[in-house]
């Protein structure tokens, strides 16, 4: 299983890297053509927007992987070991929560989609919407593997 995730983590860090790749070279494209030759290009700005929404998606599934999303380390920090565990089992189950709400909602804005194309290059709106599924099912997962090791690292220090 550890591996599977080393290999998933490995994949979204490159992807992301290569969403970011993508829409710095194509906004270069695109200020260049515009400014430089007069002749600005339409699906240069679509191919970033989906460069971009499906970064961020990939990029707070990274944040729930990794633990590093924004919080208030002081009150956690003046806390016992019993009160770091309710909040991080607060906070997890929250996160899942969320997480899992945001992939069934995406299931309607997907299949709304399927219905219309982006103007510039044809490319079905759903792949715009498509991030959310996949944002929700993986900070789904990482959001229950960190809820789990909130209990299993008790047992483990116990033993």
């Amino acid at each position: 299983m550890k591996k599977i995730l080393r290999m998933l983590d490995r994949f979204m860090e490159v992807f992301s890297v290569a969403s970011l790749v993508i829409m710095l070279s194509l906004t270069v494209y695109q200020v260049v053509m515009r400014y430089v030759f007069n002749k600005p290009t339409s699906w240069s700005e679509e191919i970033t927007l989906f460069a971009l929404v499906w970064f961020g998606y990939v990029a707070m599934a990274i944040g729930v992987r990794k633990d590093t999303h924004i919080s208030l380390e002081f009150l956690y920090d003046h806390l016992g070991a019993k009160g770091k565990k309710i909040l991080d089992i607060f906070r997890y189950s929250l996160l899942l929560i969320l997480a899992v709400l945001m992939t069934g909602y995406s299931f309607p804005m997907i299949k709304i989609g399927m219905t219309n194309n982006m103007p510039a290059t044809e490319i079905s709106r759903a792949v715009l919407y498509a991030p959310a599924l996949v944002g929700g099912l993986l900070m789904s997962l990482f959001s229950l593997i960190n809820l789990i090791e909130v209990f299993t690292k008790e047992k483990q220090s116990n033993e």
